[in-house]
């Protein structure tokens, strides 16, 4: 894919390519999309889930390719009788092909355009963590970090029950969590906990967040002691909440980390643009508890010195 027109940091904006799925419309961010291709050899691989199609040999590559619409049960006759693309995605350290209908094309968009998913799609627990109307089409966008987690059997969060961290300052230290994925949000509680942070405000996206560090701006100990934000969510990214907060007299102070699983040579750039203090991939839970537990460790110190 062409990369010479690269988003600029904390816009609040991001490009989504538009596939189909049968005839439903989906829509995943650009930044994990590596090529476009036609349909290749697959080789069959026996004692698989039946959304794995095989494996493609892409250059000196060997990919899972994942049959999208098979696992949502909208497979589509385009894939049936052969056609179809396939999309290779890339994030949290893996890559693989993802088997469409067709694919679309690339729309630029802000993420406030993106609305979280109804109740219905919510309580059914559908894999979707956002919905957008684009040229009177309603574009699902399904959380692809939890899917191809669930069909490839590997954690959506590398996270181990290690020892706690233990240290004096995180017993009471105030950590805001924010992810629009439910899943992830609960597994960060989870190993935060275990790690001896109880204190803890979960935010389902940047405005929610957003939202309440303007609501306790003004309260004597501030709104809270660290951030721990993904990047992509509806509404507001972590980006621009980054931006938004480093920009902000009384809470620039605030340590924030962003856990991603975008985190590539440009969005590192990006993450580093906007003030963040700290970016670590989905893949690392254990370096991201380190760095969580170091940023307050030298935050107390601070406040003491």
């Amino acid at each position: 894919m062409d990369r010479s027109i690269l988003l600029e940091a904390g816009t609040n904006e991001l490009e989504i390519l538009v596939f189909k799925l049968h005839t439903t419309p989906f829509g995943i961010n650009v930044a994990k999309v590596r090529e476009i291709i036609e349909p290749c050899k697959t080789i069959t691989i026996p004692y698989t889930p039946d959304a794995i199609q095989g494996s493609i040999k892409i250059r000196d590559e060997i990919l899972t390719l994942i049959n999208l619409g098979r696992h949502f049960g909208m497979e589509g006759e385009q894939v049936l009788q052969g056609r179809g693309m396939i999309v290779v995605v890339e994030f949290n350290n893996m890559r693989c092909g993802v088997l469409v209908d067709e694919v679309s094309r690339i729309y630029r968009l802000r993420w406030d355009q993106i609305q979280s998913p109804s109740q219905y799609l919510v309580s059914l627990h559908a894999p979707v963590t956002g919905m957008v109307n684009i040229d009177s089409e309603t574009i699902l966008i399904p959380d692809f970090e939890t899917v191809v987690a669930d069909i490839l059997g590997v954690p959506c969060v590398g996270v181990t029950a290690e020892s706690p961290v233990n240290s004096a300052s995180q017993e009471n230290a105030r950590i805001m969590l924010v992810d629009d994925s439910s899943l992830v949000r609960s597994v960060l509680v989870k190993r935060l906990n275990q790690a001896g942070f109880t204190n803890l405000i979960a935010c389902h996206d940047g405005q929610h967040a957003w939202e309440m560090l303007e609501a306790q701006r003004d309260e004597e100990a501030g709104p809270c002691d660290l951030i721990l934000s993904d990047i992509e969510m509806p509404g507001m990214d972590g980006l621009h909440l980054t931006s938004k907060i480093k920009n902000d007299p009384q809470l620039k102070h605030i340590p924030v980390v962003l856990f991603s699983s975008l985190i590539t040579p440009d969005n590192f750039k990006k993450c580093q643009a906007v003030g963040a203090d700290a970016q670590i991939s989905k893949r690392n839970g254990e370096e991201m508890i380190r760095t969580v537990a170091g940023l307050i460790e030298r935050n107390t110190l601070l406040q003491l010195s």
